[in-house]
């Protein structure tokens, strides 16, 4: 039995096995996080939905507020909120958030600036206070959800 489970512990140290450092001292890559994880470190990026500055469900001024909380600048061109129901906002080309600051996306027709995009959707209101929002980035990875106060 010892030298049946000594050959077993050789062959798992000389061929490598996943969670082990192989005998090119190569480490297994870490596992992808879930969808809904919250997970930060230094340098990475951190844009987080503030449901208490947004304003959903208003059909005469609705919007979300997206702020960045990481310590770099968030470049969001082609990052896109949307609902459960598909309705989506794409960013603009070239948008980019600075650490600690602030955007407001408008359901309704505006001027953009760097504090407040326009979206000029058909459908006003186009989130209600019940919506799950979710932040994709440009590789269509979801970055952060946004559930309702229970």
């Amino acid at each position: 039995m010892t030298r049946l489970a000594f050959s077993l512990l050789m062959v798992l140290l000389l061929t490598g096995c996943r969670g082990f450092v192989s005998s090119r001292a190569e480490m297994t890559p870490p596992p992808q996080l879930a969808s809904s994880a919250r997970v930060t470190e230094a340098g990475v990026l951190k844009v987080v939905i503030d449901r208490d500055c947004s304003k959903l469900g208003d059909p005469a001024d609705e919007y979300i507020c997206l702020t960045n909380q990481g310590p770099v600048p968030a470049e969001m061109g082609s990052w896109v909120v949307r609902n459960v129901l598909g309705r989506s906002f794409s960013f603009p080309p070239g948008f980019a958030l600075a650490p600690g600051q602030t955007v407001r996306v408008h359901t309704a027709a505006g001027t953009d600036s760097a504090a407040d995009l326009h979206w000029a959707y058909r459908i006003n209101p186009a989130w209600e206070k019940g919506d799950k929002l979710t932040l994709h980035n440009n590789e269509n990875v979801e970055v952060f959800v946004s559930q309702p106060a229970r």
